[in-house]
């Protein structure tokens, strides 16, 4: 079983309970998390994934999400794949249970090192209070501390091969 199955299946086994997830949608060697929203839709789950463009090609300027079905997915900005359905504010992450967001590193308070931009920064404030963040990371990208800035959000765990792991705690 590869490491992305094993994220997979652990994810898999702890968002039994949730019945709308956020989530970011992976491109190329990043943990695939694309059939993890695949497979919660698959369990009639809904998923709301980031949406980085206009569909022409233009990024916003602010973040946006829509609803994801794995038939109305276009390349969107950097060729990170996108939801094609009505943009809604990022203010709809109100309506996730759990939010798994992208992550190059995090460090075992909670704060990671994102993809750039601080997209993630700006949304995770608009969240419901107490809704649990997961950074999709491998395990070897859990480390001691990171760099971070006071407007950094942190995540409250990491979801690896090896399951999820509580942060700051």
């Amino acid at each position: 079983m590869s490491r992305d199955d094993r994220r997979t299946e652990h994810a898999m086994s702890r968002l039994l309970w949730a019945h709308k997830v956020a989530l970011y949608l992976s491109r190329g060697d990043e943990p695939d998390t694309v059939t993890l929203a695949d497979t919660l839709v698959m369990m009639g789950k809904r998923v709301l994934a980031p949406v980085l463009t206009d569909g022409h090609g233009h990024g916003l300027h602010e973040p946006a999400w829509a609803w994801y079905d794995s038939k109305n997915v276009r390349p969107g900005l950097w060729q990170i794949p996108e939801p094609i359905a009505p943009a809604l504010p990022a203010s709809a992450i109100t309506e996730a249970e759990v939010v798994l967001c992208s992550a190059l590193l995090v460090d075992r308070a909670g704060y990671r090192v994102g993809v750039g931009g601080g997209w993630y920064d700006r949304v995770l404030t608009q969240r419901t209070p107490g809704v649990p963040v997961w950074a999709v990371v491998n395990d070897d990208e859990i480390v001691d501390e990171v760099p971070h800035d006071p407007w950094d959000e942190p995540v409250t765990a990491a979801l690896t091969p090896t399951g999820l792991h509580l942060l700051g705690q």
